[in-house]
């Protein structure tokens, strides 16, 4: 394999910073989503904390979708059904471990949601980024 030059390595850093940019920035709307979501179903229309977070995912999720394959990841033409299934397969993994610590952060250790949100969101970015890179959006 031909080693790539000086130029088209700093292409592919800059490239890199600028969709980690663009994935943080999908991220914080997706967050900033879901907290609403949140915060809207535990205090105004007094749904349990752990569904409230249920619906807060897909929704978010679904919109997260979207701007990560139009906009973050720029993947066209391909089986969006297929990507569909691998976002959700690893945002799955990433529920299924969110509700857990949820559970534990909101039911044990009495953290309000809304910060143990927060805290759930961060553990997971680097994950989350790395698999739907790699495999999510191939």
């Amino acid at each position: 394999m031909k080693k790539k030059s000086y130029y088209e390595q700093l292409i592919d850093r800059i490239y890199r910073k600028k969709q980690i940019i663009k994935f943080s920035a999908v991220g914080g709307l997706c967050l900033t989503f879901n907290l609403a979501i949140l915060w809207i179903l535990t205090d105004y229309f007094k749904v349990e904390d752990l569904t409230a977070t249920i619906i807060g995912f897909f929704l978010s999720n679904l919109l997260g979708f979207l701007l990560n394959k139009y906009f973050t990841f720029k993947v066209t033409n391909t089986n969006i059904f297929k990507e569909i299934y691998k976002y959700y397969a690893v945002m799955t993994s990433s529920f299924i471990a969110n509700l857990m610590l949820m559970f534990i952060l909101v039911k044990i250790l009495h953290i309000w949601v809304i910060y143990a949100s927060l805290i759930v969101s961060v553990i997971f970015y680097v994950y989350n980024y790395l698999m739907h890179k790699n495999w999510s959006f191939k």
